[in-house]
């Protein structure tokens, strides 16, 4: 999601929005009318409904910032455990090229074929199956017992971050959490047409502002949600990118 298309649906919001307004102004003055005749139980709707919304994007919001925090950190963990690889190995000139191979091919295999929230967990992934054959050579070798211990250590972690990282890319809000938190966007957005006020440009100006800004929440959180996808919160593979060409 790019800063284009947030431009794009605010500005489909705002079409609908202003032509709901000036319809329910016009046209369906009768409503308006009914609801500044009730203006005690429509506003105490409103209230109710503003509530459960903001608890609801509070929740949403905190827990999707946990866990882009933690992917964050995974994909630094994996990147920085393939390099260590690669400088634990720079001793020995016949396994550093055999490990910078393995190294690259498994980038690659990343950047092409896991950056999707689609990416299964335990699908065959040659890159993934090379170093685990690689780590079984190296562990055969004449290395010394701790050098082993060092490698297989690793490998380990490479291989834990991988699986957290398509773990937490995978997670996405549960159905009914997300069409519950819909309907509270929508609800708040309609119900703010039909709090009653005497001058339309003040009027305008009221709802447009609180519908303006739970709009601008729920694109945020169906941002965070969808972390993979570029937008404000994004997690890129742009790490990976910058290593492989550093490598190569």
């Amino acid at each position: 999601m790019t800063f284009l298309s947030y431009k794009a649906k605010f500005g489909l919001f705002f079409l609908i929005f202003l032509t709901s307004f000036f319809l329910l102004r016009t046209e369906g003055e009768f409503l308006y009318t009914a609801a500044h005749k009730d203006l005690n139980g429509i506003g105490w709707l409103f209230s109710t409904t503003g509530l459960i919304f903001s608890i609801l994007s509070g929740f949403l919001i905190q827990h999707l910032w946990d866990k882009w925090e933690r992917i964050q950190k995974v994909v630094l963990e994996e990147v920085h455990a393939l390099e260590h690889l690669i400088m634990f190995t720079s001793t020995a000139s016949d396994l550093r090229e055999q490990t910078c191979e393995l190294v690259r091919n498994y980038l690659k295999h990343v950047i092409a074929h896991e950056w999707t929230s689609k990416t299964k967990l335990l699908a065959g992934n040659e890159a993934v199956q090379a170093i685990k054959t690689f780590n079984a050579t190296f562990v055969a070798s004449t290395a010394s017992a701790q050098e082993k211990s060092t490698h297989a250590k690793l490998v380990n972690t490479l291989l834990l971050a991988r699986e957290r990282r398509i773990l937490l890319a995978n997670r996405r809000m549960p159905d009914i959490i997300k069409k519950t938190f819909l309907l509270s966007t929508v609800l708040v957005i309609g119900l703010s047409l039909f709090v009653a006020i005497e001058s339309i440009p003040l009027d305008l100006m009221f709802t447009l502002a609180i519908g303006s800004l739970v709009f601008a929440i729920y694109l945020i959180v169906d941002d965070m949600d969808n972390i993979l996808t570029p937008g404000a919160w994004h997690v890129s593979s742009a790490l990976y990118k910058d290593f492989l060409q550093k490598i190569e």
